[in-house]
């Protein structure tokens, strides 16, 4: 078959772009002929027998970056006669619709609750209602949902299918449950004894240290503001920050709670397999994710794993058994009582 795949990046960073570069990949071997419409494009992500259409996505500066490659998206799929359009983005169109993002109404609402400052929610609420990027969001994750601009909707967690019903009535019939895949020949528990002791050595870490692991890109969603402030009441865990972040702004807060000596911040990896080889636990405690990637890899590398119940794949977990499910993020007690 001819099958478009529609993202606005093709990278291995992020969980949706390396969802789908994966998906690429696997779709050429099994003999489809593959299209990828994109608007950057990640050379070193780039694989042979896969046709790649680099479409505008400018603007983000001025907010309608979304608006932009969503409609040179549609220009380009008119282009072409493609049996399966697969829309990763929030578009308005698409034979399969896969949610990797899940509602943005919903992520909105669990950020804002998370902010503590009372005139900063304000101001954060306000900047959304004038922000013309909130607005595309709104609009096209509105289209993706009517009856008529969609075959199927895939929902990546249970979560996510039952925010979708809640918010746009879909009926629940047309929305399969398909959790991301992991790659277990990259992510599994025999890594240890293959990276633990080189990634250890490289970051000053003893074979006899106990370490978390911390990664995602987005620090503050991810909510590792709670991870330091767990770290500070366990007395001589270290923590491995991998991934894209404001790093400056997580090292004053570490240093502020007197746990910078302890913590690594090591920034984008792409061997992220040997991260979670080298730790003992992983710790991410999500304001708001659909399905992380992230806690399936950890699952998947025989690593514990502690999570919130707004993520989506906390509904792999069975609480105390394979892992621990927190109420919120912010519940530091219960976070250090588990680690």
């Amino acid at each position: 078959m001819k099958i478009a795949l529609i993202h606005k990046k093709y990278t291995t960073h992020g969980g949706t772009e390396r969802y789908m570069v994966g998906l690429s990949k696997f779709l050429v071997k099994k003999g489809h002929e593959v299209h990828v419409i994109t608007g950057n494009i990640d050379e070193s992500s780039k694989s042979e027998g896969i046709t790649y259409h680099l479409v505008p996505a400018w603007g983000k500066h001025l907010g309608i970056d979304k608006h932009i490659f969503a409609q040179s998206a549609k220009r380009e799929v008119k282009k072409h006669n493609f049996d399966i359009i697969q829309s990763f983005s929030r578009l308005g169109f698409g034979d399969v619709i896969r949610i990797g993002g899940g509602c943005h109404q919903i992520f909105l609402d669990k950020y804002l609750s998370s902010l503590e400052n009372p005139l900063y929610k304000f101001k954060k609420k306000f900047e959304y209602k004038l922000s013309l990027q909130d607005f595309f969001t709104r609009y096209y994750e509105a289209e993706d949902f009517k009856k008529g601009n969609y075959k199927k909707i895939v929902a990546v967690s249970q979560m996510v299918k039952d925010d979708i019903i809640k918010i746009y009535d879909v009926p629940e019939n047309d929305i399969i449950v398909n959790h991301n895949g992991v790659d277990i020949e990259k992510f599994n528990p025999n890594n240890k004894n293959k990276f633990s002791q080189e990634i250890r050595n490289k970051h000053d870490l003893s074979e006899n240290d106990y370490v978390l692991l911390f990664l995602g890109t987005g620090f503050k969603r991810k909510g590792l503001k709670y991870v330091l402030e767990s770290l500070k009441n366990t007395k001589s865990a270290k923590l491995l920050i991998v991934g894209k972040g404001d790093i400056d702004k997580f090292k004053s807060k570490a240093k502020e709670l007197s746990v910078l000596d302890r913590c690594r911040f090591i920034g984008p990896v792409r061997e992220v397999e040997k991260y979670y080889a080298a730790a003992d636990v992983f710790v991410f405690p999500s304001i708001y994710d659909p399905c992380a990637n992230v806690t399936l890899e950890a699952m998947a590398s025989g690593l514990p794993v502690i999570t919130t119940v707004d993520n989506g794949a906390s509904g792999v977990i069975e609480n105390k058994k394979n892992g621990y499910i927190l109420d919120r993020p912010d519940n530091i007690k219960k976070m250090v009582e588990y680690i």
